[in-house]
């Protein structure tokens, strides 16, 4: 009779346990919920002047990206700087010429976008620094990896870095030719030409030659001026 007892309330309490626990995690569930939401709120908040570029980058490169912003620090002359200090690294080779193509397509790319499509300017040098951020970051690795690099000696002791050619087909797929997906992130103005801005020359090659634009040529002038 009494293991009966000790049965029966060993089956009452893992049940209490049991309700007990269903409960806890339900109330855990419900302020998880709660923290999300709050979280998603406030991050709307901070980055409601970027709505076209809300949840749509790769990483948090919106959140460190804006920061710069805040900071005061010019995103057209930080992309550049992003595109250069990898560019310099390429030795001579069909992969150069095609990296450096990149760049003028960006400043045809960020004309564009102010002229034909919505979004603010900043908006667009978010999307365009975190393009040029990830390519070059990829340019680095294929430096590191290749048979054929070089390393050459840095300005100060212990800075040596490394160059190599870069075989142009290597440009010819993403991150690079991510700069194709740009403009879908922001929908087209009334005012925007039948055609797309298109990165392929006529034979469907990428990237096609450019002479970049003389519009953000001159801001990115105008830009290393108010530095000297």
């Amino acid at each position: 009779m009494t293991n009966l007892i000790v049965i029966l309330l060993a089956i009452i309490a893992y049940f209490l346990w049991k309700i007990y626990r269903q409960k806890e995690d339900e109330k855990e569930a419900i302020a998880n919920e709660k923290f999300k939401a709050e979280r998603e709120a406030e991050e709307k908040e901070r980055f409601k002047n970027y709505p076209h570029l809300y949840n749509k980058l790769e990483g948090n490169w919106l959140e460190v990206f804006a920061h710069q912003v805040e900071i005061g620090i010019p995103l057209l002359k930080m992309a550049f700087m992003l595109m250069l200090g990898e560019s310099t690294k390429i030795d001579f080779s069909e992969g150069s010429l095609k990296y450096d193509k990149l760049w003028l397509l960006t400043e045809e790319l960020l004309e564009h976008l102010e002229k034909f499509h919505e979004g603010s300017v900043t908006e667009h040098e978010i999307a365009v620094c975190t393009y040029w951020q990830i390519a070059a970051t990829e340019i680095g690795k294929l430096i590191e990896e290749s048979p054929n690099k070089t390393m050459r000696p840095g300005k100060k002791p212990g800075s040596s870095y490394a160059t190599a050619p870069i075989e142009g087909k290597k440009i010819e797929v993403e991150p690079f030719t991510n700069i194709t997906k740009i403009v879908s992130l922001f929908p087209k103005k009334a005012n925007h030409p039948a055609e797309e801005i298109s990165f392929l020359d006529d034979k469907g090659s990428f990237p096609r030659e450019s002479k970049g634009s003389e519009v953000i040529k001159k801001k990115l002038h105008n830009y290393f001026q108010r530095t000297k």
